[in-house]
């Protein structure tokens, strides 16, 4: 995982020790990713794997060691600047985050590579608690900015299975540099959190398919590796799993991890790393397109058009005070799931999204929040999602034909939503 999306999975670890297979004959051996020789051993198996012609390293990428205390002292100036950075827009749209359930108290700082407005927040927090789980967690990183692979030394973490799971993470994230040589993995210019989501979905799903195949070489050498899976497989016990994901919103940035990786490895089994790389091209520039059954039905990705959600005119709205984007259907499912909608039914309607448009809104001194979000699908959702969202009585929600409005605020007196007069 690119350091700046950083992903740490709470009970699954991102299933690096369940992420075996029944294994073939090979000579490979656990080593301390602290050490080149072991950085070498694991960057040339990763080239073998890609199908690389050439090294366009010339050995190793740029690589560089730093102590856990080392990683700390990055992790909290990190912190201190997103912190410092932070705009009331910004503050409007974890609140809003707050109030959708997307996560269930204030969300980390820090935000998603894109957005209309700014977009939703990051993944990983800046309390004390979240920053000793990224220290003790996280093995390697890429840096796009730098370009440079970052080794976290963990001298307490000791024996095999220690080592197996440094070295899958040092796998995933050697094939990002082998990526950064031939896409721009510095890419900002998303207009909506769907388009990122999308293009993330790829990238991450890349490294994962490769780290897949890396843990299919390395399963004699992990304890306990006995459960035989794919990609595949991997998603279905996300999707069975959604409980140890965390919020809606993280939920969504694991899922994209094996949902990338299914995607790929489909590609893989009709035509090798060839078909691999040339599913870039191929792949889907919105969430839905990525949203594919066991059935093998591949959602149609349309337009993402849709008309504007409502706005509450009583906030005397300004371009200070709102903001907007796009979420995709990757997000209306964990929010569905979040509900507690089951997975089925979440899963099914996410399927028929067509677009959506998410309004945040704040009076002019921000004490009030307020949210407007229209949802369209291809098909009416069935009504049991309208009574799963209004259960508790925080939310309003209106179903239109083919669509959902959902709104929400903190304000004191009920707010009256004024529709754009160009939609139905």
């Amino acid at each position: 995982m690119i350091r700046v999306h950083q992903l740490v999975l709470p009970g699954l670890a991102l299933f690096a020790l369940t992420f075996c297979l029944a294994c073939s004959e090979h000579n490979f051996v656990t080593c301390d990713i602290t050490q080149r020789a072991c950085q070498e051993d694991i960057y040339y198996r990763m080239l073998k794997l890609r199908g690389d012609g050439y090294d366009p390293f010339g050995g190793l990428p740029p690589m560089t060691v730093i102590s856990e205390d080392q990683f700390r002292q990055q992790l909290e100036q990190e912190a201190a600047t997103t912190q410092s950075h932070q705009t009331p827009l910004d503050k409007l749209w974890d609140k809003v985050m707050v109030l959708l359930h997307f996560t269930s108290a204030a969300p980390a700082q820090g935000g998603v590579d894109g957005g209309a407005d700014g977009g939703t927040s990051g993944d990983a927090g800046t309390s004390t608690s979240a920053i000793d789980d990224e220290v003790t967690h996280i093995y390697a990183f890429y840096d796009p900015q730098s370009k440079t692979v970052t080794v976290i030394s963990h001298p307490n973490q000791t024996g095999a299975a220690a080592q197996a799971e440094n070295m899958i993470t040092l796998a995933h994230e050697l094939v990002h540099a082998l990526q950064d040589r031939e896409l721009n993995l510095k890419k900002t210019d998303f207009n909506t959190s769907d388009e990122y989501y999308a293009y993330d979905t790829i990238i991450e799903g890349d490294a994962r398919f490769y780290e897949y195949l890396f843990t299919k070489d390395l399963c004699p050498l992990i304890p306990q590796c006995q459960s035989a899976t794919s990609p595949a497989q991997e998603l279905e016990d996300y999707w069975s799993h959604f409980d140890q994901l965390g919020s809606p919103l993280f939920a969504a940035r694991a899922l994209i991890y094996p949902l990338g990786s299914k995607y790929e490895d489909t590609a893989y089994q009709s035509g090798g790393n060839a078909a691999v790389r040339h599913a870039y091209a191929k792949a889907p520039a919105r969430m839905v397109g990525f949203l594919v059954g066991s059935d093998g039905h591949v959602p149609s990705v349309g337009t993402g058009s849709v008309c504007p959600a409502p706005v509450a005119l009583a906030l005397a709205p300004t371009k200070d005070t709102m903001g907007a984007d796009q979420f995709g259907a990757l997000l209306v499912y964990t929010f569905l799931r979040g509900w507690k909608v089951s997975h089925d039914l979440a899963f099914a309607t996410a399927q028929t999204w067509t677009g959506d448009f998410l309004r945040v809104q704040a009076s002019s001194d921000y004490r009030t929040s307020a949210a407007a979000w229209r949802i369209e699908f291809s098909t009416p959702p069935p009504p049991a999602i309208a009574q799963a969202l209004t259960v508790s009585g925080e939310l309003t929600v209106t179903a239109d034909k083919g669509a959902l409005l959902i709104t929400v605020s903190d304000s004191t007196t009920p707010l009256t939503w004024t529709a754009p007069t160009n939609c139905p």
